[in-house]
């Protein structure tokens, strides 16, 4: 475990926040898997969550994306978290690199009946790989969204030109 996580299970909240925001380099194994369980608890506060979600997107090695990205499709599936969570996770996909498994979630999370914001963080996921043609694709579908429409047209025009 690195020197910025040492004592994490003795830290109230406040202080696991600040040691998060310690953080500036690539996060080892221990590290890893203490931050996905933090970040898939229900019991751990929201705040501290959506921070671990952050540090896993932003630090982790590419070695560790496949961990991350699976913990994160296999958490939505099983659990209904508040929105701010949600959007924390769409982000942390987002700073992996988006994968076609990505695409997909954001895709279906676009067509559902999710919070504005949640939806607007999936919309946010695609607008950062628009130029592939996976994306292209979703965003064609998303041509007459009251909500969405526009901005996908203006992307698919930004990659016809």
């Amino acid at each position: 475990m690195s020197e910025h996580l040492n004592g994490w299970q003795q830290w109230n909240t406040d202080e696991r926040l600040q040691a998060l925001l310690r953080i500036d380099s690539a996060l080892d194994t221990e590290d890893l898997e203490l931050l996905l369980n933090t970040a898939q608890t229900d019991q751990s506060e929201d705040i501290l969550r959506i921070e671990c979600w952050k540090v896993l997107g932003l630090y982790s090695e590419s070695s560790q994306h496949a961990s991350v990205r699976n913990a994160i499709h296999g958490h939505w599936a099983q659990e209904s978290d508040e929105e701010y969570v949600q959007i924390a996770m769409l982000e942390a996909l987002t700073a992996l690199g988006v994968q076609s498994e990505d695409i997909r979630m954001a895709a279906s999370i676009l067509q559902s009946d999710e919070y504005i914001l949640v939806r607007a963080a999936a919309f946010s996921l695609l607008r950062s790989e628009h130029q592939l043609s996976e994306v292209r694709e979703v965003l064609e579908q998303l041509r007459d969204d009251p909500d969405f429409g526009e901005l996908a047209v203006k992307l698919l025009e930004e990659v016809e030109s």
